[in-house]
């Protein structure tokens, strides 16, 4: 009991002297650094960040800078949007096996395609702080299951580390593997769309009880499905093998789904038609080992034969919450079997935001942006980089979380330890 209590005081302390710690957005400007914007103006070298209300103001070599202006000097260093991940449990999980700090399912309940995410986002999650300080600003988080194939709606969020970390509604979700066999499965995704295409057009009378009462779903969570089916809320579509692979490019044919495909470990065996059929897809690097039958042929290539193809991709490091920073080692991994450098920067920044619908405000360093910036000691795909600086919002966060906190705590073993507050 005193252990628990003891645990629990330590997470509130640490979530405390993090939002102590937030600031306000003031006039900012990064100068003298190597300037990857993602954007058309590409790599600026001693380039100029200006930022003001938390916006760019402007990006260039020859800016001058307002006096009063907070400079941050860059030179020698390496400077880069925010980072980006697509699969993430950020806010939705402190300790894995504490099943009370735990939001991401709903299974269990009547929920699937209905559950959202949104309504359970922890905004002092000490996770938030430690992902921020290795340059992951934003996410998408999402729902990792329910009793069916759908597991409801994921958001974007901020990693600020305070009650407005909730940015917007993100991708619903759906699992393959939870409709049973894969032909189960694909049958039961296929009608369950028919079925909500019939009951959005006959809503008023089912509800009154005059239509058929067979559905798969409960209304609830057809009328959740009603934005997907129209093409107004992207979907997220766990697939793996290339046979699934394929079935979902049919199935995005039939239905005009605005699909991304997440998983996709032998998507470089049908990248000419995720190409023609414009599907974008959520890769790890890291997945070269077949886990399964349907992972036969995984390969550290992945993401260069579809870069090569012309697949529009982003890297995730799977639906991890912990680690969500590691994007920049998965993508170097991609960079160390192939794919260009630039491009698996991209994959962690600009990729993401453009693939998810939030290009006009995230990914990269263009003026009217938000300010998410990132200054590193070296390259970032190199995983004995770190960041200098985090900026979100034009807000330059403190390098601190939970676990700084331990490790400066107990490396000062001839110290009088101090009492937990």
């Amino acid at each position: 009991m005193r252990k628990s209590a003891l645990k629990i005081a330590l997470f509130a302390s640490a979530a405390l002297s993090f939002s102590l710690g937030a600031a306000v957005a003031e006039t900012i400007a990064i100068k003298g650094g190597t300037v990857h914007t993602m954007g058309q103006k590409g790599v600026i070298e001693k380039g100029i960040i200006l930022i003001e209300d938390g916006k760019i103001r402007d990006v260039g070599q020859d800016i001058s800078i307002p006096s009063g202006a907070q400079v941050i000097d860059a030179t020698g260093k390496v400077v880069t949007p925010g980072l980006m991940h697509g699969g993430s449990r950020l806010g939705l999980s402190e300790i894995s096996m504490t099943k009370d700090s735990n939001e991401h399912s709903a299974q269990g309940s009547p929920f699937s395609a209905a559950f959202d995410v949104r309504y359970g986002l922890k905004s002092n999650s000490s996770v938030m702080a430690d992902n921020r300080r290795h340059g992951l600003t934003h996410a998408i988080t999402q729902p990792s299951g329910s009793d069916g194939i759908f597991a409801g709606s994921g958001a974007l969020i901020v990693l600020t580390g305070d009650a407005d970390l909730y940015v917007a509604k993100g991708p619903m979700v759906a699992k393959l593997a939870k409709g049973g066999n894969r032909n189960v499965a694909w049958a039961k995704l296929r009608l369950i769309f028919d079925q909500v295409k019939f009951y959005t057009k006959n809503r008023s009378r089912i509800q009154r009880g005059e239509g058929p009462g067979d559905f798969l779903l409960s209304s609830f969570n057809m009328d959740a499905l009603i934005p997907v089916v129209e093409g107004k809320q992207k979907m997220v579509l766990s697939v793996y093998s290339e046979d699934d692979l394929r079935q979902a490019i049919s199935f995005q044919k039939e239905t005009g789904v605005d699909l991304i495909l997440s998983g996709a470990t032998e998507a470089w065996k049908v990248a000419d038609q995720l190409a023609a059929a414009k599907i974008p897809v959520l890769i790890n690097p890291q997945s070269n080992l077949p886990e399964n039958f349907g992972e036969v042929a995984a390969s550290f290539s992945n993401a260069a034969l579809l870069h090569k193809a012309g697949v529009d991709f982003a890297i995730i490091a799977g639906d991890v919450n912990h680690n969500a920073h590691t994007v920049n080692q998965m993508a170097g991994i991609a960079a160390a079997h192939g794919l260009d450098r630039d491009v698996a920067l991209a994959a962690i920044t600009s990729a993401p935001a453009r693939i998810f619908g939030f290009e006009k405000s995230l990914g990269s360093l263009e003026k009217g942006k938000t300010a998410n910036v990132v200054i590193w000691d070296g390259d970032p795909l190199e995983v004995t980089t770190n960041s200098t600086h985090v900026l979100v919002g034009g807000v330059n966060h403190p390098l601190v979380s939970r676990r700084t906190l331990l490790r400066d705590r107990y490396l000062g073993l001839n110290k009088k330890p101090f009492a937990y507050h």
